[in-house]
């Protein structure tokens, strides 16, 4: 087996990892903290589904992951400047 080969199913597993653990920092009380968690699991979802199309070579998990991030970014956005309020 290819070292690049298993060094993908290593971050697979890292990137698992690291969403149980956003999910911990998402479960405090406060709302940032809920936004934080969700954006980290669906940034290491998105790659996951990088790393998942090179693996089966699958090229439309490319575009379906970046709309992920786009759609999470502006998603984020828009929450802070709802929640933000006006500036004084």
């Amino acid at each position: 087996m290819d070292i690049l080969f298993i060094s993908k199913y290593i971050l697979i597993i890292a990137l698992i990892i690291m969403m149980l653990a956003s999910l911990r920092a998402s479960a405090y009380k406060s709302t940032s903290m809920g936004l934080l968690g969700s954006s980290i699991i669906v940034n290491a979802f998105a790659v996951a589904l990088i790393i998942g199309g090179q693996l089966y070579n699958l090229q439309f998990y490319g575009d379906i992951s970046l709309a992920l991030i786009f759609f999470g970014f502006v998603g984020t956005i828009a929450f802070a400047v709802t929640v933000g309020g006006e500036d004084k």
